[in-house]
C-alpha cells in the first residue's frame, strides 16, 4: 500500500469515525521468495501447529482465518473480519518450499517476512480476495514510563533457528511472561488479551531486550494460578520494566475478507 493510499486511509477514518475502502490489499511482495511448492489437504489432526520452516512454511490442523492472520499479521480479533461460513471451522493441513534456487534468498527474512510469503498462496490456493478498512478503536498507547526504561539489553543474541525468530518467549502464561532476545513490541499481543484494547508501541526503543513480567490478571479462569502479592498489569509494567500504558483512541486499519473457496486440487 503507498504511502498516499495509507494518508486517504487515515484521514477517512480521523473525519468520518467509521470504515473506509479504497483498494484491494497489495499481494506479497514480488521481492520476497514465492512458495511455488505446496500440498493443501483436510486436516484430521486434533491440534494445530503453524511456523516457517528453513525452505518454506508448514502448518497442521489450521484454519483458514488461521492462515490469514498470519499471512496479514492481523492477530487481534477485531481487526478481522468477513470470510465464508467454513472460514474458522474447517482444518486444513499445508507443507509449502520455495524452489531450490530460491532457499538463499529466505536467509535473512524476518518472520513477518516470512509469513507474507504466504499471502500470494492464499490467493493462488484459496482464491483468497481481501481489502483493508479504517476504523477508530479504544488503544492503549505503550510509552517509557516516569524514571526511564529498566529493561535489559541482550548481550548474547539468540540463534534464529534458520527462519527468522530471535525473540525467544522462555515461558508465557497468563501471569507471567519471560523473554530473551525481544523488542518490546513483543508485549503488543500479550497487552491486548489481559486490557481488552489494541496497544501501540510508542517508547521509540529499537534495541532487544531480556525480560520478565509478573501481574495479577483482572479475569482468570477456575484453573489458573494467581499471584495474589502481584500488581495488576498497569503497575506491573511500571514497577518492573519501566513502561507506561496510556489510554487513546487510533485509526486501525481492519483486514475484511471479500472472498475464499475450497483450495484447489494439489
Amino acid at each position: 500500500m503507498t504511502v498516499f493510499l495509507k494518508t486517504l486511509l487515515l484521514l477517512c477514518a480521523a473525519v468520518f469515525d467509521t470504515s473506509c475502502v479504497f483498494a484491494q490489499a497489495a499481494p506479497a511482495s514480488p521481492q520476497l521468495p514465492v512458495l511455488a511448492v505446496a500440498a493443501i489437504k483436510p486436516s484430521k489432526a486434533t491440534g494445530w501447529r503453524l511456523q516457517p520452516t528453513p525452505d518454506g512454511y508448514t502448518a497442521t490442523g489450521v484454519s483458514l482465518r488461521m492462515l490469514v492472520q498470519e499471512a496479514y499479521g492481523v492477530y487481534d480479533e477485531k481487526l478481522l473480519s468477513g470470510g465464508p461460513g467454513w472460514f474458522n471451522s474447517d482444518r486444513f493441513d499445508l507443507e509449502a518450499k520455495v524452489d531450490s534456487a530460491e532457499e538463499a534468498n529466505l536467509k535473512g527474512l524476518t518472520y513477518r517476512q516470512r509469513a507474507d510469503m504466504l499471502q500470494a498462496l492464499l490467493a493462488d490456493r484459496f482464491k483468497l480476495e481481501v481489502h483493508y478498512a479504517v476504523k477508530t478503536f479504544p488503544v492503549f498507547n505503550l510509552v517509557v514510563g516516569k524514571g526511564g526504561p529498566r529493561l535489559k539489553p541482550t548481550r548474547v543474541p539468540q540463534n534464529d533457528m534458520g527462519i527468522g525468530i530471535t525473540c525467544q518467549v522462555l515461558q508465557n502464561r497468563h501471569g507471567y511472561t519471560e523473554r530473551q532476545d525481544c523488542v518490546v513490541g513483543s508485549l503488543e499481543g500479550l497487552l491486548q488479551g489481559d486490557t481488552g484494547r489494541s496497544v501501540i508501541d510508542k517508547t521509540g526503543l529499537t534495541g532487544h531486550y531480556d525480560f520478565e513480567l509478573r501481574w495479577r490478571p483482572e479475569s482468570t479462569s477456575p484453573t489458573t494460578a494467581i499471584d495474589e502479592n502481584a500488581p495488576f498489569i498497569f503497575n506491573a509494567l511500571q514497577e518492573q520494566l519501566g513502561l507506561k500504558l496510556e489510554p487513546s483512541t487510533a485509526p486501525l486499519k481492519v483486514l475484511v475478507v471479500d472472498h475464499a473457496e475450497h483450495p484447489s486440487e494439489n
